[in-house]
């Protein structure tokens, strides 16, 4: 599956190219469909859709009109739902035997024991949408969650901590300093009191 930025550095790859604003008239005025929009409006497109964009610019290319362009494309989809992919049944549970059996179109059942493993097999771009997917919903939990915001408080406060920490060392310095000069004062005043007692005498 594409979303409409891995389009564009799929044709950008192949030297299609062009830019999203292109890409979003060839999409309209061609009419390629996309087949799966996510809860933020995100638009995925199958490998079918990619191969009608890039026909779709050879034959612009070529002089073709957008309605010619759309009946060739047309005529593309046509092609693909003749000979449609052989669909993986799902697997069905034999309780009886405490087996599993996976059945396929057009063989036969296949018996797989119960815990051992077998793969089914996946395309890599429907991988890659749903990591993405997952990623995205991740990150989106994380800024949304409280959890940032006590992140980010909690750096605050060490800054803060930091801050006030050299504060009162400054103070507790700066207090010594005056019990010293307190002390000398001290001293001072009283010899000089004594002194003036005694010549007081």
């Amino acid at each position: 599956m594409f979303n409409r930025e891995s389009i564009l550095k799929s044709l950008n790859a192949e030297n299609y190219y062009i830019d999203n604003h292109s890409l979003d008239l060839f999409l309209k005025d061609w009419k390629i469909e996309s087949i799966y929009e996510d809860e933020d409006g995100l638009e995925f497109y199958d490998d079918l859709a990619l191969e009608k964009i890039k026909k779709g610019i050879s034959l612009k290319a070529q002089g073709y009109s957008d309605e010619q362009i759309i009946a060739k494309l047309s005529r593309m989809e046509a092609k693909v739902e003749k000979n449609p992919e052989p669909q993986i049944q799902p697997v069905v549970i034999d309780k009886s035997e405490n087996t599993n059996i996976l059945v396929k179109e057009n063989s036969e059942p296949e018996i797989i024991p119960q815990g051992k493993n077998f793969t089914l097999d996946v395309s890599s771009q429907t991988l890659q949408m749903l990591a993405q997917a997952v990623a995205k919903k991740i990150s989106d939990d994380i800024t949304n969650s409280d959890m940032a915001t006590r992140l980010i408080e909690a750096g605050g406060y060490k800054r803060d901590n930091e801050i006030l920490a050299k504060q009162v060392k400054e103070l507790l310095e700066h207090n010594k300093e005056l019990s010293q000069r307190i002390e000398q004062l001290e001293s001072h005043a009283s010899k000089s009191f004594w002194a003036r007692f005694r010549n007081k005498r």
